[in-house]
């Protein structure tokens, strides 16, 4: 037990000596830089269009797909109603709106069945 007390005594004047080595001797004084707040800044027309459009074609698009395939007669007009009364298009004027629904069956069809494109793109043209 003896050799225990010696061990303790060193053990404790290490750590002693490491935490006051580790304390600064000159304490430096903290420049205080203002931290940048971060402002909500309203998307324009166009950028919540795109981000809209986007959003809309990365969930939504094998469904338009399907949909095309399923009814070949489809009136792609009766669609562009069909996701405008089913999709939340919310800040969007109406112009904006139908043209989401344009873009959403036109990227839809480029990225999930590209054998509907051009079915898609004359359609909505009035072709």
């Amino acid at each position: 037990m003896r050799l225990l007390a010696p061990a303790t005594v060193l053990l404790g004047v290490i750590m002693l000596s490491g935490c006051a080595a580790a304390t600064p001797t000159a304490k430096a004084t903290p420049t205080a830089s203002p931290t940048p707040t971060p402002t909500a800044t309203a998307l324009t027309e166009p950028q919540l269009l795109d981000k809209q459009t986007k959003t809309m074609v990365s969930l939504y698009s094998q469904v338009v797909c399907t949909n095309l395939a399923e009814r070949p007669d489809l009136d792609l007009d009766d669609a562009v109603d069909k996701v405008l009364a089913t999709y939340a298009t919310e800040g969007l004027s109406e112009e904006s709106r139908v043209e989401l629904a344009h873009r959403v069956l036109e990227q839809s069809a480029a990225q999930s069945c590209p054998d509907q494109s051009e079915r898609v793109a004359a359609d909505l043209n009035g072709e």
